[in-house]
């Protein structure tokens, strides 16, 4: 019998590599034109990112209670998993101010959220 966190891991890595994968090619799934601007370019591959912040929730927190535990982690995942959307966005299609404000936005609330995370963890 497989042992329940290593199940887990097993999916957390099957969704961060489908996460990434969807995060350099979203065509794969979608039929949409790539969009002119370099701002919508990368906008289209960011919800990828939940994907890749699922994986990494999966791959790290094999526990469900205490729920304020799951749910910091669940928050500092996800915003991570964005956050590296993001940044494979921009290095892929280009660089863009407005992205870079995003970024530094998702480090702020990241930190916070981590914090949050190793603090109700102990």
């Amino acid at each position: 019998m497989i042992e329940t966190s290593l199940l887990l891991r097993g999916i957390g890595i099957v969704l961060i590599i489908a996460g990434i994968v969807l995060v350099s090619n979203p065509e794969l799934v979608s039929n949409k034109t790539i969009p002119d601007n370099t701002f919508d370019a990368i906008e289209r591959r960011i919800w990828w990112g939940l994907l890749i912040g699922f994986g990494c929730l999966l791959m790290f927190h094999h526990q469900f209670q205490p729920w304020v535990t799951s749910l910091a982690a669940t928050s500092a995942s996800l915003m991570f998993g964005l956050l590296v959307a993001r940044l494979i966005g921009i290095m892929l299609d280009g660089s863009v101010t407005k992205q870079w404000l995003y970024v530094g936005l998702e480090l702020v609330l990241l930190a916070p959220l981590v914090w949050w995370y190793l603090r109700v963890r102990a």
